[in-house]
């Protein structure tokens, strides 16, 4: 993807608006589902889409207990906070749920 999404959906700007809510914390892809009420390949085909356009970096969970598999954290990069805030600016969407209140309880945060 060369500047950024090709395919504006609902979707793609509803994990935008939660990757926003977010501030500066980082979120892995179950919180990302879990705040914008979609399934788990619809949101992890746009954060691949947004990793591979610079929106988005992505970091795997060192800290892993046994039986329990990793977690990789999903952020905004400066590009694509920027980029994400004109294109939600342009675009009417509902919002989806706030994590405002999830990262107050800790559970979607890194």
């Amino acid at each position: 993807m060369p500047d950024g999404p090709v395919r504006v959906t609902g979707p793609l700007l509803a994990v935008l608006n939660a990757l926003l809510e977010a501030d500066d914390h980082e979120l892995h892809g179950w919180a990302i589902m879990k705040a914008t009420g979609k399934s788990g390949p619809t949101i992890y085909k746009i954060l691949e889409r947004l990793g591979e356009s610079r929106w988005v970096t992505s970091r795997w969970d060192t800290n892993t207990e046994p039986g329990k598999p990793r977690r990789r954290y999903y952020q905004l990069t400066g590009h694509g906070i920027a980029s994400a805030r004109q294109l939600i600016a342009r675009r009417p969407t509902q919002t989806a749920p706030s994590v405002r209140t999830r990262l107050a309880f800790g559970w979607c945060q890194a």
